[in-house]
């Protein structure tokens, strides 16, 4: 596996293709992941909050986070994709949440929200797609209100050989049509390293770096003020 990132596509326009990824990503494993992620940022918001979920996709994410809050909150989902987010509309219908989210197309490097909007700002597996991620801490930085958290979790570009060793483990339970995908995921995400050196010249303050096997994240505490 390469030891330097290789830049991969930022965004999936094709309805075949977000249709694709939508089934595939819509169950398994992964699943418990958003369901975890969900619980976490569930936690931290007030009653009557303020979510984003940046590079939303198909919505699993959002649609958990609805599920939980049941309109305590409002849920918005941003990602650059109409193909993605006419999914994401799906797939909050057949949960049986649509009234409790909304959508937006939208950049994350030039969010079409005001500053200190959000109490909380959430990402899964959309970081190794941001061809300027410094601009897009920069702008969740910008609409997160004083004291506002977030949650950034991506797949991490893999150096050790037992975390090499399980991503092949892991992959071979994949589509092989859905391969290529997992794999330019991974080549293209940050270590450790890099991702605390972005940050450190970002505006966004008080965060933190953990990691897993697989897994990166970057997490800013909601303060309640």
């Amino acid at each position: 596996m390469t030891e330097y990132r290789i830049p991969e596509a930022e965004v999936i326009e094709q309805a075949t293709d977000a249709r694709r990824f939508n089934e595939v990503m819509g169950k398994g494993p992964v699943q418990a992941e958003y369901r975890r992620m969900a619980r976490d940022v569930a936690a931290r918001l007030p009653d009557g909050g303020k979510i984003l979920d940046v590079g939303t996709g198909t919505g699993f994410v959002t649609i958990e986070i609805a599920n939980l809050l049941r309109g305590k909150a409002q849920v918005i989902g941003l990602d650059l994709s109409q193909a993605m987010l006419s999914l994401a509309a799906e797939n909050a219908a057949a949960r049986g949440v649509s009234e409790f989210v909304s959508w937006r197309v939208g950049d994350a490097k030039n969010m079409p929200f005001e500053a200190g909007e959000f109490d909380f700002v959430v990402s899964s597996g959309s970081l190794h797609h941001w061809d300027e991620p410094r601009r897009v801490f920069d702008e969740i930085a910008r609409v997160l209100k004083p004291g506002g958290g977030c949650l950034v979790r991506d797949s991490k570009r893999l150096l050790k050989r037992r975390e090499r060793l399980f991503a092949w483990l892991i992959g071979l339970s994949i589509p092989a049509d859905f391969r290529k995908h997992y794999w330019g995921s991974i080549h293209s995400s940050y270590t450790p390293d890099e991702l605390r050196q972005l940050l450190q010249t970002s505006r966004l303050q008080g965060w933190r770096i953990a990691e897993d096997v697989m897994d990166i994240f970057v997490a800013k505490e909601h303060c309640h003020v």
